[in-house]
């Protein structure tokens, strides 16, 4: 009895160490593709790079929100939930990354997984300053991408619709960010 205490009380902080690192859900292993290569912890490079796909879905305010229309600008599709403590550490970041970068063609696009919709999205965007487009998804989104399988997920996509990178986990912005600024210099050919 006293060594299970013992393990559980070593076991919960670990745990929620690695799910503030690598997020809420472990990806399955058999969704990394053999010719993705691995930079940083959580970080994807695709090679080749493949077409983002195109997905419509609403924003917060009712409109809908289609990929495509953004062609040209570098795109961070954050897949998120208000519940997911990762998610809620990552977004200052994201808020200053767009407020920084924004000017120069990025655009930070949060993908709300919440299943409660703008209900609960709407007062936890306004509470955290969100300054990107936040759309809702009813799972369609995610599935266009191959399956969220660990939220934050991010997906970095180039001038020309391509994605460039996946991001398990918290949002590296300081690693990430030479990398953003570099397609950020890309055209979009």
């Amino acid at each position: 009895m006293r060594s299970t205490r013992r393990w559980i009380n070593w076991t919960a902080p670990i745990l929620l160490l690695g799910s503030l690192l690598l997020g809420c859900r472990p990806k399955a292993p058999e969704q990394a593709a053999a010719s993705e290569q691995v930079l940083l912890p959580g970080v994807e490079e695709i090679q080749p790079p493949r077409p983002a796909p195109d997905f419509e879905a609403p924003g917060l305010d009712g409109a809908p929100f289609r990929l495509s229309a953004h062609r040209g600008s570098v795109i961070l599709l954050n897949f998120w939930a208000t519940w997911c403590a990762p998610c809620r550490t990552e977004i200052p970041d994201l808020v200053a990354l767009q407020r920084e970068l924004g000017d120069r063609g990025l655009l930070v696009v949060g993908v709300s997984t919440d299943e409660e919709g703008a209900e609960v999205v709407a007062p936890f965007a306004e509470n955290f300053k969100i300054n990107y487009p936040v759309v809702l998804d009813d799972g369609s989104v995610s599935e266009a991408y191959g399956g969220v399988w660990a939220l934050p997920t991010t997906i970095v996509i180039d001038r020309a619709g391509r994605i460039r990178y996946e991001i398990i986990g918290i949002f590296p912005t300081k690693e990430m960010r030479p990398r953003l600024e570099a397609l950020l210099d890309e055209s979009a050919s």
